[in-house]
């Protein structure tokens, strides 16, 4: 069986797709209220894009935000993201600051910590160990908004990520055509056999939307929805996705 942890109430990896929601606001009391919003929805993790936030490189205040946002959510578990520009984000960083600043959010109580591994692979052990023993889990990630890489080189990612020491690997590729679609589908299945690790998967766009509910099946532990503002192309809205998710399941 395919190893899983827990975070909040759930163990991820294991059962159906975690359903997990953005926060995209670029202010403390918006960010808030948004948290306030989704704490009654039926997901499962919320996710904070910290790229958006306007004072995200303020110490304190990025760290009281975090605090907030968490005893807002209640028992829904959290994971922080600040996505680089280079992976299709609102945020621009240098790699040292990157990795103090998801260092923070471990220390400061983030249940799960997105690493981009390849904004400085000869750095990114270091930095997924940081964060683990800061006491976060970590999601390897890579993004590719131009395109879907071949098989082979998806497969590869995905083992690096591993390999590096995540707790999960996460992989976002964009369709160009049909055959990317079911090429990123063949991936997860053999992620979800091949690694130790759980895995998340999701082809964007239009194109794709079929990537983000048949997790039950390829082994994607993890889909996003989107409660308001996405936070990526393709996302569909929660009350649908959890409908989706329960049809696929056959309930």
């Amino acid at each position: 069986m395919k190893k899983g942890f827990r975070i909040g109430t759930q163990i991820f990896g294991q059962g159906a797709p975690k359903i997990c929601v953005p926060i995209v606001e670029k202010e403390r009391e918006k960010i808030w209220a948004k948290a306030e919003e989704i704490a009654g929805l039926p997901v499962d993790l919320v996710e904070w894009r910290a790229d958006f936030y306007e004072e995200v490189f303020r110490a304190g205040k990025m760290q009281r935000t975090l605090q907030g946002l968490k005893e807002r959510l209640g028992e829904k578990a959290l994971l922080f993201t600040f996505r680089t520009k280079g992976e299709g984000g609102n945020g621009a960083a240098a790699f040292d600051d990157y990795a103090q600043l998801n260092q923070t959010a471990a220390s400061q109580g983030a249940d799960l910590v997105d690493v981009e591994v390849f904004f400085d692979e000869r750095k990114s052990r270091e930095l997924i160990g940081a964060v683990q023993r800061a006491g976060s889990r970590v999601i390897a990630s890579n993004h590719d908004f131009a395109k879907t890489p071949p098989v082979e080189e998806m497969r590869r990612r995905l083992r690096r990520m591993e390999e590096l020491g995540a707790d999960a690997a996460k992989l976002a590729v964009m369709p160009v055509e049909r055959q990317d679609v079911l090429n990123l589908l063949e991936v997860t299945l053999w992620a979800e056999q091949a690694l130790g690790i759980p895995v998340v998967t999701m082809s964007m766009g239009k194109m794709g939307l079929l990537s983000r509910i048949c997790g039950g099946l390829t082994g994607s532990a993890m889909t996003f929805a989107s409660a308001g503002t996405a936070s990526a192309p393709g996302q569909i809205p929660v009350d649908s996705m959890t409908e989706l998710l329960k049809i696929m399941d056959g309930a």
